[in-house]
């Protein structure tokens, strides 16, 4: 079965992807995380994708697709998957469904003033990927792994009101695509996402 995630940027999405991979074993695909690691690579479209998320911006869905397809098949995963943040927009669900079959979607849903607070104090591991915040931790360096702490280009005000603006442009329309066909279950990453998310697993695994 294969899942997808959506939902505003720092809604809570990597949380519950981590607790949905590591509980019921799914195989968790971050887009952002797999653009980000795409563009540092020598890649000939990297310096592009760099650019582009750099400035909070959303790649063309049909460069998206190519790329996720590309590391599919070269890891050769088609199913049991968790796919964090994709499809973003309605074109990305027609290129996605070629390649992949969709069983059901996630939306994780937060206050806006959350996820503002959330952007601008979030701090990540610079080698493990912990995330921290600077409202809870003040140390600079992880205390997993004792890596230094670094902020992501994208997470300042202006990278947030632009993704913002392309959630509810591009990916609203896709959620409201996959809600006509019975395929959506919504929870608030408020609340105890931990339940919420167990509660579904029991009606969809």
């Amino acid at each position: 079965m294969n899942i997808v995630l959506l939902g505003p940027p720092a809604s809570g999405k990597g949380t519950c992807s981590k607790y949905l991979s590591e509980k019921y074993n799914f195989i968790h695909i971050s887009m952002g995380d797999l653009l980000r690691n795409y563009a540092k690579s020598e890649s000939p479209l990297a310096e592009m994708v760099n650019q582009t998320i750099s400035q909070g911006k959303i790649l063309k869905e049909e460069i998206t697709a190519e790329i996720l397809y590309d590391y599919l098949k070269k890891e050769n995963i088609f199913d049991n998957i968790l796919f964090d943040g994709y499809p973003r927009g309605m074109k990305s669900v027609d290129l996605m469904q070629k390649f992949i079959k969709v069983d059901k979607v996630i939306v994780v849903q937060a206050d806006f003033e959350i996820i503002k607070a959330r952007v601008l104090n979030r701090m990540i591991c610079s080698n493990c990927g912990k995330v921290f915040s600077s409202s809870e931790y003040n140390e600079q360096h992880c205390d997993k792994c004792n890596a230094p702490l670094m902020k992501r280009s994208d997470d300042n005000i202006d990278s947030l009101t632009t993704r913002m603006n392309e959630y509810e442009s591009l990916t609203i329309p896709v959620i409201k695509h996959y809600d006509n066909l019975g395929m959506v279950c919504y929870i608030n990453s408020n609340d105890d996402y931990i339940k919420q998310l167990d509660k579904l697993m029991e009606t969809v695994k």
